[in-house]
């Protein structure tokens, strides 16, 4: 009983971590980082998650065009990308 019990719980904690990566998708955004530290695109605003990439971007590049690689994350309204890469395309 105990043992079932336990195999139970390993597929359940390993359909949860494997659905997870299934609600974020990679994307392309070339916009604007505004004084909210948040990404402008194609009149979307997305907010930028915080890693070393996303807060570099949203520090040093503060109203300038930018060209975002990431992966999106929706959660309730907000749009949330995890930035993995970017490079400036203007000011």
């Amino acid at each position: 009983m105990k043992r079932s019990l336990i195999d139970i719980i390993m597929i359940l904690v390993t359909m949860c971590l494997l659905a997870s990566p299934a609600l974020a998708k990679r994307i392309t955004l070339i916009g604007e980082v505004n004084d909210n530290y948040q990404i402008v695109a194609d009149n979307q605003i997305y907010e930028v998650d915080n890693t070393a990439v996303g807060d570099d971007l949203v520090r040093n590049y503060m109203a300038f065009r930018v060209k975002v690689i990431g992966v999106l994350k929706e959660k309730d309204d907000l749009k949330i990308v995890t930035v993995e890469s970017f490079e400036v395309i203007g000011e």
